[in-house]
């Protein structure tokens, strides 16, 4: 089975026509993670006997049965920052180990739906950082070239997708979390509406601005994980509900763009990146779509909030205590933006609220004249040498296009776009109101389907020599 894919309709057609069962598929993914060898993916592997009991059981069941599972037999991986119940959760900091008592609410649903779970996937210690590197664990090789960073935080559940191992994975998205790895390892990324997916029973970086996010092949696969995996947790007294599905945000067949003006564009001196990025506004135009450019200042200062502000105490408040206590036990560079905190009082707390509110409701106002926003995921891509040369800066720039977002409590997909000359790739995210989630992805989906022509083949033998 080494042309074995996980895009669920694939699978899911592969299946009905008994060309593969739960336990076939099993087999050949544990085959493939077993040929990657210490490839930084995983901290914690569900024992394969396990897995296979797993896959026999869903394989026992009826036919009537196994129809009405809308993840059936399909392997996934949960970030390391999320509970599942009786496994051991590090959030990539071993002396912080707990074992969970209870399953994430998203993670239950994703089993109760017939999903396989594989185990828990490498992180940047803490959720903090977008560049996968800061893990006692080890860093998650790139699918594409593995001098460069896998992305992060959530670097080992990208790389699971797009490595071949699972046909999903959760991810977290606090800033960029859940749409970083996407763009340098070629699969899609969603950052939900906040409050779709629970915030209980998992390690909070900032509370406020966190969601659990997917990774899939194709955005449609990832929105099919949503709706079936969202839902309001009675633990979680931040969740809330996504308005009738008759209710819920739509695009048109043309719709306007929003994209940054060409002054407030930064790709860090890498001009391949920045032709990529006129490459898909050209496919965009092509495709009968209306691009307008907007003043993007207040969304790159709002971005910037997040970890160059008060905000970083909201990490504080949530691992400051036991960084103080066990500081030898922390990554240097993730302590020291943590512990950054303590220079603020609580006055520039609620300066930085009433900041953040108005910058909101500017970024916001977009939509008053635009149906979604479109950016670069990511403005560069930097290798692991970058990454030890500049740790803070190339972090903050991997960041530059992600973490107003979650900040004015939007809505983002991250999408394949094309290929650097290095092999790496990169994405472009596109953004919208909040509830727009399902409209977004179906957008993303048919914008990255269009762009297969100029990225498939480089996608594909990257992805036959990962599994090699």
């Amino acid at each position: 089975m080494d042309d074995l894919s996980l895009e669920f309709d694939a699978l899911q057609a592969a299946y009905e026509e008994g060309r593969a069962t739960p336990t076939a598929v099993v087999s050949e993914v544990l085959s493939r993670i077993s040929a990657r060898g210490d490839d930084g993916v995983w901290i914690h592997r569900v024992p394969e006997s396990e897995v296979m009991a797993r896959a026999r059981q869903l394989e026992s069941l009826s036919a009537d049965a196994r129809a009405a599972l809308p993840l059936y037999g399909i392997p996934f991986s949960v970030k390391d920052c999320i509970d599942v119940a009786g496994l051991p959760t590090t959030a990539a900091c071993p002396a912080y180990e707990y074992i969970a008592g209870h399953t994430h609410l998203a993670v239950q649903k994703a089993l109760d739906a017939g999903a396989i779970l594989l185990g828990k996937s490498n992180m940047d210690q803490f959720a903090t950082g977008v560049v996968g590197v800061r893990s006692p664990y080890g860093t998650a090789r790139n699918t594409f070239n593995a001098d460069y960073i896998p992305g992060g935080s959530s670097s080992g559940a990208g790389v699971s997708v797009s490595a071949g191992l699972c046909g999903f994975a959760f991810g977290t998205d606090t800033g960029g979390s859940g749409r970083v790895p996407a763009s340098y390892n070629d699969i899609a990324g969603l950052k939900p509406t906040l409050g779709l997916f629970s915030r209980a029973d998992m390690v909070n970086a900032s509370r406020s601005f966190d969601t659990v996010s997917v990774f899939a092949n194709d955005a449609r696969d990832a929105a099919r994980v949503l709706r079936v995996c969202q839902g309001v947790d009675p633990r979680d007294p931040l969740g809330r509900a996504a308005p009738a599905p008759d209710s819920l945000p739509t695009l048109p067949e043309r719709a306007t763009i929003a994209i940054p003006r060409g002054d407030d564009l930064e790709f860090f001196g890498n001009g391949e990146a920045a032709a990529l990025f006129d490459e898909a506004l050209s496919a965009l135009r092509d495709a009968g779509h209306t691009l307008v450019e907007i003043d993007f200042r207040v969304f790159v200062e709002t971005s910037a909030m997040m970890f160059e502000g008060p905000y970083i105490a909201e990490r504080y408040a949530s691992v400051g205590a036991f960084i103080e206590a066990q500081p030898e036990a922390v990554d240097p560079v993730v302590r020291d933006v943590i512990l950054s905190a303590r220079k603020y009082s609580a006055a520039d707390a609620f300066k930085a609220v009433y900041r953040l509110r108005e910058n909101a409701a500017a970024i916001r106002a977009t939509f008053d004249r635009a149906d979604l926003i479109v950016v670069p995921t990511v403005g560069t891509a930097y290798t692991r040498d970058d990454l030890a040369a500049e740790p803070v800066a190339a972090n903050a720039n991997n960041g530059r296009y992600l973490n107003f977002v979650s900040m004015s409590d939007l809505a983002a997909v991250a999408v394949p776009n094309g290929f650097l000359a290095s092999g790496v790739p990169m994405g472009v995210t596109f953004v919208g109101p909040a509830f727009s989630d399902f409209a977004l992805a179906d957008f993303g989906a048919r914008f990255a389907d269009g762009r297969i022509a100029a990225r498939k083949p480089m996608a594909d033998k990257a992805r036959a020599e990962a599994r090699a």
